[in-house]
């Protein structure tokens, strides 16, 4: 057993209720099928859901329901999946709570009192819950007895000369693993006194109608700061190191498709200036998706406020917007925290887009389209302006040609590799007439 693991749980159980009152009445009891995706009645960190009909907690995650729990009867259905701990805590108070182990072969019970005073109360050793099976449990505390019920059978019988105040119950889970509750049912015990002498009080089981929407009997502001202390407490570290690393990981992404479409591209439009684009579409959806995926009230309001914020620069081509959703897919899948996946994906999608570029036909690969005009009897001929224009680009392809008795009409799709070579071609068109007419439209951006 991980005691270090077991200790520093505790204390942050202890943490968890220092600022929370116990009631001086005993809470009645309550019960709970989580119908209600809120989650009435408790406090819990963000990867605590409802999630088919049952209450799932995520790795490192809790639930907690503050009251003055004294002796009851608990019922509850429980089932895990994963490695590691789930731990069930009770009479959780600001410096006390008994802790309920369960792991892949024991379960232990162990009482906490103070800063690492902890002590044993039974276990069970052998015992070897079945992964994915629902068990349902049942947890008697009367004064120091303590009774945990699994199934068929008795699996911890405990005794506690001086038990713990009343206080809450919290299930959390640890290590990898992810635990869902179901059913919960406390039920009161009141031993009632003025029997026989010589005669053992009788306890009374003070019966409950099921009310998943009662809220608890402490103070919801102090339960409520509490647990954000709590929450900030387990694993917020690691999950600054995912953000981070994700947002490193998305800029970098898309910086490469911004190049690949830069040079691999074949749109009309400014492709440098569009691929600029990538790496704040990508890190904002990595961002957001990072936000949203462990709250179900975050993702409907993402989605109601992307009803009414709509993408709206222009995109004229296909190509365009594949590209576009393609930064989009790498911001969805690393904002998920599917690197491998995402990381596979851009490497299989630039691979098809070289394999495409290379089965294509050779040509040009222009980065501005170039229309002449030439009017009059002092009009150039098209062979002059194609011997002026190979001295100064790199490449060049004639598209179009018109040409009647008073116009001559020329489109070229050329590249130029400074903005010097392009002031030159101008110049010696010009100098072939000076009434030449020259339009130059942009596609990629001259650096």
């Amino acid at each position: 057993m991980k005691r270090k693991a077991i200790f520093t749980f505790s204390i942050l159980s202890i943490l968890l209720f220092v600022v929370l009152p116990v009631s001086a009445q005993e809470e009645a009891g309550f019960s709970d099928s989580f119908d209600d995706p809120q989650l009435p009645g408790w406090e819990h960190s963000p990867e605590a859901i409802v999630a088919e009909g049952a209450l799932q907690i995520g790795p490192g995650n809790f639930a907690a329901r503050g009251g003055g729990l004294r002796d009851f009867k608990l019922t509850f259905k429980l089932q895990y999946s994963g490695p590691g701990e789930t731990q069930v805590n009770y009479r959780a108070t600001d410096n006390s709570n008994y802790i309920l182990i369960l792991m892949e072969d024991n379960a232990v019970l162990l009482k906490m009192q103070g800063e690492g005073q902890e002590s044993e109360l039974g276990s069970a050793p052998g015992w070897q819950p079945t992964e994915g099976d629902w068990m349902e449990f049942e947890i008697t505390l009367q004064g120091g007895q303590h009774t945990i019920h699994v199934d068929d059978s008795d699996i911890i019988t405990a005794t506690d000369s001086d038990p713990l105040p009343p206080g809450a119950l919290v299930f959390a889970s640890h290590g990898e693993r992810t635990t869902s509750i179901d059913d919960v049912t406390v039920q009161a015990i009141v031993s009632e006194e003025g029997g026989e002498p010589g005669e053992e009080p009788v306890p009374e089981l003070i019966a409950v109608e099921p009310s998943p929407t009662a809220e608890p009997t402490a103070e919801p502001g102090a339960l409520e700061s509490l647990l954000d202390a709590f929450s900030a407490s387990s694993g917020s570290t690691v999950e600054v190191d995912v953000f981070a690393v994700n947002l490193v990981l998305a800029a970098l992404y898309a910086f490469i498709l911004s190049r690949v479409y830069v040079f691999w591209g074949s749109s009309l439009s400014n492709r440098r200036k569009f691929a600029a684009n990538f790496m704040l579409v990508t890190v904002t959806t990595t961002f957001i998706i990072l936000v949203v995926r462990s709250s179900v009230a975050l993702s409907l309001g993402l989605v109601g406020a992307l009803s009414i914020i709509r993408f709206r620069t222009a995109v004229k081509e296909p190509e365009e917007l594949a590209y576009l959703f393609f930064a989009i897919s790498l911001g969805i899948g690393l904002g998920d925290n599917q690197r491998l996946i995402t990381t596979l994906s851009l490497v299989v999608g630039i691979l098809l887009l070289g394999l495409s570029r290379l089965l294509r036909q050779s040509q040009a690969d222009v980065n501005l389209h170039l229309a002449i005009t030439s009017r009059g009897s002092s009009k150039a001929g098209m062979q002059q302006i194609q011997e002026a224009l190979q001295k100064h680009c790199s490449k060049l392809r004639l598209i179009r040609y018109d040409e009647n008795t008073d116009v001559m009409e020329i489109a070229f799709v050329v590249e130029f590799r400074h903005m010097s070579d392009l002031e030159q071609a101008r110049d010696a068109l010009l100098a072939l007439s000076p009434a030449m007419e020259i339009s130059f439209l942009d596609n990629k951006g001259i650096w």
